[in-house]
């Protein structure tokens, strides 16, 4: 049996937490539609691709699919699974690319037009949360779990 290191545990069981709120902000926003609005802010919290579609009546259903995302690559993560290792690295490393080259681009072009709202608990707590996941995933001794022999990309063997 493969001890699963500290990493492997947190990153299967914040995939899971984050699956799990998605559901129930889903399945309180279709049952009481008078916490919609506040269920979707949540949902677009956790997952802020959501809030690119701009049609708060998807949110619902989009959650879910991500919902199911995040649960598969938990159980992935759980059971050491490459793919969802691989998935999870090469998505994180382009989500904060794109985020850092695009703060430094609006930065170097237009100075006046970076403005920054507070973020909500939610968002800052997935932020924090995916650059562990990230530096977890990196890690040599985690890497070797996954049948990794360390050090380089996730698809390099």
């Amino acid at each position: 049996m493969n001890h699963k290191p500290l990493a492997v545990k947190l990153i299967a069981f914040y995939l899971w937490l984050k699956a799990a709120a998605l559901i129930l902000s889903a399945i309180s926003a279709y049952l009481y539609p008078s916490v919609q609005s506040t269920a979707n802010g949540v949902i677009e919290d956790l997952v802020p691709m959501i809030m690119a579609w701009r049609e708060t009546a998807h949110d619902i259903w989009l959650a879910l699919l991500f919902a199911l995302v995040d649960a598969t690559l938990g159980i992935g993560i759980w059971f050491l699974q490459k793919w969802a290792r691989i998935i999870i690295v090469i998505d994180l490393t382009w989500l904060f690319g794109r985020a850092a080259v695009g703060l430094l681009m609006i930065a170097a072009i237009h100075p006046n037009g970076l403005h920054f709202r507070n973020p909500s608990p939610y968002f800052s707590i997935n932020i924090v949360a995916s650059l562990f996941i990230l530096c977890g995933l990196l890690d040599p001794d985690v890497m070797r779990v996954f049948g990794k022999r360390g050090g380089g990309w996730p698809w390099s063997d």
